[in-house]
C-alpha cells in the first residue's frame, strides 16, 4: 500500500481530484454555441416578419380601364321622290262623238295610237283602219252629228280648224259605218304612234 496522499490536486478545491466545481466563473464570456443559437432565432424572426405580410396580404387588384369609342352614323338624307301624274282632260260631250281613225301614212300603228289618245279624252272610238290614200296632214271628216263635232276633235288633237274638211267631203275609207267623224291621221300626228313604230310600204292601222 502507498502512503501517498490522494487529496485534491488543487489547493482550496473542495473534495475530489482536480474535480473542482463545473459552474462557470463569474464574468466569463458565454459559449459560442449559445451565440449561434441566438443568431439563428433572430434570422428566423426577421424572415418571418418579411414573408408573413406578403403571404397574408390580399393580391393587388389590377383594374384595366377600357376605352370604348362610340361612333354615331348619320344616315344620308334622302330626298323624297315626287311623281307627277298627268291626268287626261276629258272633253265635255266627247262620249257622244264616235270617231273612226284611219292611218294615212306609212307609220305603223299611228291610227291605233291616235285612237288611244282620243279615248283618253273621253271620245268613243271605233276599230282603227287604213286610209285608201296617203295624206300630207291630218284631215277630219264629218259623217253625221252636229257640225261642231269635227272642230272639237281637231282641237283635242292639237290641230287647227284648217284640218276640218267641208261637210260635203267624203272620207277616204272603205266604210265609215257607226262613225260620227273620220280622222285620217297624217305625219303631223306621228307623236301619237306607239314607241318603236316604223315606216313601211304597207301601212297597218
Amino acid at each position: 500500500m502507498s502512503d501517498r496522499d490522494d487529496g485534491p490536486a488543487f489547493p482550496g478545491a473542495p473534495g475530489g481530484r482536480g474535480g473542482g466545481d463545473d459552474h462557470e466563473l463569474p464574468g466569463s464570456p458565454p459559449p459560442s454555441g449559445w451565440l449561434r443559437g441566438v443568431g439563428v432565432v433572430a434570422v428566423a424572426v426577421v424572415i418571418g416578419v418579411l414573408v408573413l405580410p406578403s403571404a397574408t396580404r390580399a393580391p393587388l387588384r389590377v383594374v384595366t380601364a377600357s376605352q370604348s369609342s362610340s361612333s354615331t352614323t348619320t344616315p344620308p338624307a334622302t330626298t323624297p321622290s315626287s311623281t307627277t301624274t298627268t291626268v287626261a282632260t276629258i272633253v265635255p260631250g266627247s262620249s257622244t262623238i264616235h270617231v273612226l281613225v284611219a292611218n294615212g301614212t306609212s307609220i305603223t300603228g299611228l291610227a291605233a295610237g291616235a285612237s288611244a289618245f282620243l279615248r283618253s279624252r273621253g271620245f268613243t272610238t271605233l276599230t282603227p283602219t287604213n286610209s285608201t290614200t296617203k295624206v300630207a296632214a291630218t284631215q277630219v271628216y264629218t259623217v253625221s252629228g252636229p257640225p261642231g263635232s269635227a272642230t272639237t276633235v281637231a282641237s283635242a288633237l292639237g290641230l287647227s280648224s284648217s284640218a276640218v274638211r267641208p261637210a260635203t267631203a267624203v272620207a277616204p275609207v272603205a266604210s265609215a259605218s257607226g262613225a260620227t267623224l273620220v280622222v285620217v291621221a297624217g305625219p303631223d300626228l306621228a307623236r301619237l304612234a306607239p314607241s318603236g313604230s316604223t315606216t313601211t310600204g304597207a301601212t297597218p292601222g
